[in-house]
């Protein structure tokens, strides 16, 4: 029903089975450089004092290109469009960021290259078909126009979906009788979402039929949540690297060692604060150049994640590189009068360490600079206590015992914009 899609499929395994991915990827971003100095004001602008450079482009001349920030995008949205109107709905979809991690900001997304064909690819990985009946956990629930929508699109396709806003014990068992029947192949939702189906289960002795994967995506994924995903659900869970402005960005193959980077579609880099280049295995800056969106392009976009590439390759055959699964995302971070900052990253690998009987966990910090540490447990027995008090002494160490940190047990943790952020801050 959907020609174009299927067209870009093929077209997008042609070049992966070709043997020239890097060449491929490199001819992208100088045709999308050059596209977007030709037809946007800001890059116009921002480019002024390359144009020699762009004319007879190289790697080392890409690597000089000043970085976009969220702030570029914030503050010049529609200079970034292509010809400077606004495309056609037929061509285009614009999509907002909520800000639960940062400003909030809006991008156009090239829809005459669909991500859809992305995702295909990894689900192809798992032995998971577009056409096969699918499960999917959403935070907040869709209304009844789209999912007829949905469900009439994908026909004879059954699709079915759990709210996590609505997430009770009667909604829950209703889901589980679903899955049941309908045997899907495929989970998918958000990492908090989905995780919290899953202590669901455990908690309540439920089963489901197992499917082949659980696909999950929009924050980091904690070892310990991996773990007890895939106890409650009986399938390896696929971690999965997106975001507002680029959906699929990279993904677990079945080896689950690390993200392969869609790297005919999209080019990553890790740099370091000055914006230079950082070997594999160094932990920095994301950026992210989308090689698809002529529209609205996005060229060494730095996002707020952090990250770091994986320089050896996988012993699957996927032709494509490696990064390390992401765990800094949005620039939000814990602060100190003094000025210091404990990036998200540090905090992940910290609560990764001494996560066992504690579910979940958030960090609150308020005008102050105090900071509350909100945890749900399992029980209240000394393990749970004697994790705690690790975790506060590694916190204690990593804000150099500069602010108050207090532990409060509680029975649910705040959200902000349906998401549950690791770090929530109320500093101006």
């Amino acid at each position: 029903m959907k020609p174009v899609i299927y067209r870009s499929h093929v077209e997008a395994e042609k070049e992966l089975s070709s043997g020239q991915i890097e060449l491929l990827n490199f001819k992208k971003r100088k045709h999308i450089v050059n596209h977007a100095f030709k037809n946007t004001e800001f890059y116009q602008t921002k480019y002024n004092s390359f144009q020699k450079e762009l004319e007879m482009l190289n790697e080392e001349d890409f690597q000089k290109l000043p970085p976009v920030t969220r702030d570029d995008l914030a503050t010049n949205f529609e200079k970034f469009i292509s010809g400077g109107r606004t495309p056609s709905k037929k061509v285009s979809r614009k999509v907002s960021s909520s800000g639960s991690t940062g400003r909030p900001i809006s991008v156009l997304h090239d829809t005459r290259f669909p991500y859809t064909v992305l995702q295909w690819r990894i689900l192809s990985w798992w032995g998971v078909q577009p056409y096969d009946n699918q499960a999917f956990i959403y935070r907040y629930k869709r209304s009844f126009l789209k999912r007829l929508g949905n469900n009439l699109l994908w026909w004879p396709t059954q699709r079915i979906f759990l709210t996590g806003a609505e997430m009770n014990l009667n909604n829950v068992k209703h889901f589980v009788k679903q899955v049941n029947d309908l045997k899907p192949t495929l989970l998918q939702g958000y990492v908090d979402v989905v995780y919290e189906f899953a202590l669901f289960l455990l908690d309540n002795d439920l089963k489901i039929h197992p499917p082949k994967m659980v696909w999950v995506t929009s924050a980091p994924l904690f070892e310990n949540q991996r773990k007890t995903m895939e106890a409650a659900f009986g399938a390896p869970v696929c971690d999965q690297y997106g975001n507002t402005e680029v959906f699929t960005i990279a993904a677990e193959c079945p080896n689950q060692d690390g993200l392969h980077i869609m790297h005919d579609a999209v080019h990553i880099e890790i740099v370091d604060d000055n914006n230079e280049p950082l070997p594999s295995g160094k932990t920095g800056k994301i950026l992210i150049t989308d090689l698809n969106n002529e529209i609205f392009p996005l060229i060494r976009y730095e996002i707020g994640d952090r990250g770091k590439l994986i320089g050896r390759k996988c012993s699957c055959p996927i032709p494509l590189p490696l990064m390390d699964n992401v765990r800094g995302r949005q620039s939000v971070m814990l602060k100190t009068p003094s000025g210091l900052n404990v990036r998200s990253e540090h905090l992940t690998i910290l609560f990764e360490k001494f996560l066992n009987t504690v579910r979940e966990v958030q960090l609150l910090q308020n005008e102050d600079y105090s900071v509350e540490l909100r945890y749900i447990c399992y029980s209240q027995d000394d393990s749970v206590l004697q994790e705690i008090e690790n975790i506060l002494r590694e916190l204690v160490i990593k804000t150099r015992n500069e602010i108050n940190i207090t532990p409060h047990r509680v029975d649910e943790l705040h959200t902000k914009n349906n998401k549950k952020p690791l770090i929530i801050s109320n500093l101006a």
